[in-house]
């Protein structure tokens, strides 16, 4: 039954079915065509037996391995194996080429006439996907030979830089510091948590602390730092001033690869800077605010308010001509420092006080209700009773003070210095040595605005 089955099945349709062809041809020297199934002509683009040979150069050439296959070699070693796989390049009609895999044996007659016949399978597509990969694996290879050499190369760098430098991995987590960041401070940061040890460590001065993890996040974010300048402690446990540079390198989507941060040591500079500026700001005998700072600083103060009443105090010595005259120029500059010093005492730390004239100051009260303005105001009068120059305990020094309130008085310093000006004046008016809070009926004192312009 199983024989009677088989016949009849129709072997080239069964061939044709499976896909793939079979082909059969002498071991002569064009390679004679003996039999090759429909779908072995189909593969390379010919009509059933429109080719006889595959060497037969009348016709088209359909083998094409290079270097060329040694038929007679082969016909020698399949004797020995009975089989051989092998791949075979087919040129199609058309004059492109398609790649099989051949599973080959030989068949003799008894007259001695050998036939290769094989079964072939399409394998160019598999073929060209095993190029590709191939050209990949080099590909890959060829970049990480590159990124070995590149990492080498950065890693000498980064130990030769004479500064200090931080190289973090977000995916890795792996944290390097350069050998004269592990010098400089001593300590090789951890990778766990890096943020917060960073913050609970005593590496960054405390007052610095909180800008600079706020820049730092903001740099991880895309943003920039907006003063990245910081105190670090050094080895010998004092803080310097450094200056952070932060690079962070991210993937195509965006997201943080590395982060390398150079440091540089600025103390020097930024302490010079910083003595710059304090002269330039600060008067140079008493040490407080001068004048165009003082304005600057209270309307800055005025501007950034939220409702709060404020105090504006201008403060006058008594006849202070007299102690000049009396008693020399020196003993009134020690005067004048010895009230400067008072007054400072008696005030906080977030009140601006400024000398804006020879013995003239301005304190700017800030967030303080009127009856602690007035109880300051008492104490300053105490104060100037306790001032006199050093050869002269008898001598009474007073001053005069005058008190506009923010913002009932007015909404500038401007505005708040001529109120004030004005009650200091009406103060005088009635015997110095006093004080006295602006009010409406003072508007009529008599004040040259123009006059008093340089002191605003």
């Amino acid at each position: 039954m199983y024989k009677m089955a088989v016949d009849k099945l129709n072997l080239e349709s069964i061939v044709n079915y499976l896909g793939g062809g079979i082909l059969c041809c002498k071991n002569n020297s064009v390679l004679t065509i003996v039999y090759a199934s429909s779908s072995f002509y189909k593969m390379i683009g010919y009509e059933d037996g429109e080719i006889t040979a595959l060497f037969d150069y009348n016709q088209n050439l359909v083998l094409g391995n290079s270097p060329p296959i040694d038929w007679r070699r082969l016909a020698v070693s399949l004797k020995k194996s009975n089989f051989i796989e092998l791949e075979l390049k087919l040129i199609k009609k058309d004059g492109h080429h398609i790649w099989t895999n051949c599973h080959m044996r030989l068949m003799t007659e008894e007259d001695g006439t050998e036939y290769f016949c094989g079964i072939m399978s399409d394998i160019t597509l598999k073929r060209r996907l095993r190029k590709e990969q191939r050209e990949q694996l080099k590909a890959i290879k060829r970049t990480e030979r590159e990124l070995a050499a590149s990492e080498e190369r950065y890693r000498i760098i980064m130990e030769q830089a004479a500064d200090p430098i931080c190289d973090y991995n977000f995916k890795t987590q792996e944290l390097y510091c350069s050998p004269p960041f592990k010098e400089k401070f001593g300590i090789d940061v951890g990778v766990d948590g890096l943020l917060e040890q960073l913050y609970h460590s005593d590496l960054v001065y405390s007052d610095d602390k909180s800008h600079f993890m706020s820049d730092l996040y903001g740099i991880i974010d895309g943003t920039s730092a907006k003063n990245p300048e910081y105190r670090f402690k050094n080895m010998d446990g004092n803080y310097r001033w450094y200056r952070v540079r932060c690079t962070v390198i991210r993937d195509k989507k965006g997201e943080p690869l590395r982060m390398i941060a150079f440091i540089t040591d600025i103390d020097k500079q930024k302490k010079e800077n910083m003595s710059l500026k304090e002269k330039a700001e600060h008067d140079l005998l008493t040490g407080l605010y001068n004048r165009m700072t003082t304005i600057a600083l209270i309307d800055k103060a005025i501007s950034q308010s939220s409702g709060s009443s404020h105090a504006l105090l201008v403060i006058d010595i008594d006849n202070f001509k007299n102690v000049n005259d009396s008693h020399g120029h020196l003993a009134g500059d020690e005067v004048i420092v010895d009230i400067s010093t008072k007054i400072k005492n008696q005030f906080r730390e977030g009140d601006i006080i400024g000398r804006i004239g020879g013995d003239e100051f301005v304190v700017f009260l800030k967030d303080i209700p009127l009856l602690g303005v007035k109880k300051k105001c008492e104490i300053l009068q105490g104060l100037f009773h306790s001032v006199h120059p050093k050869d002269d305990q008898y001598y009474k020094v007073s001053g005069s003070v005058g008190v506009a309130v923010y913002p009932r008085d007015g909404k500038s310093y401007r505005e708040l210095f001529l109120k004030a000006d004005t009650a200091m004046y009406a103060a005088k008016g009635e015997g110095k040595d006093a004080y006295c809070m602006y009010s409406e009926e003072l508007k009529n004192v008599g004040h040259d605005i123009e006059k008093y312009d340089h002191r605003i």
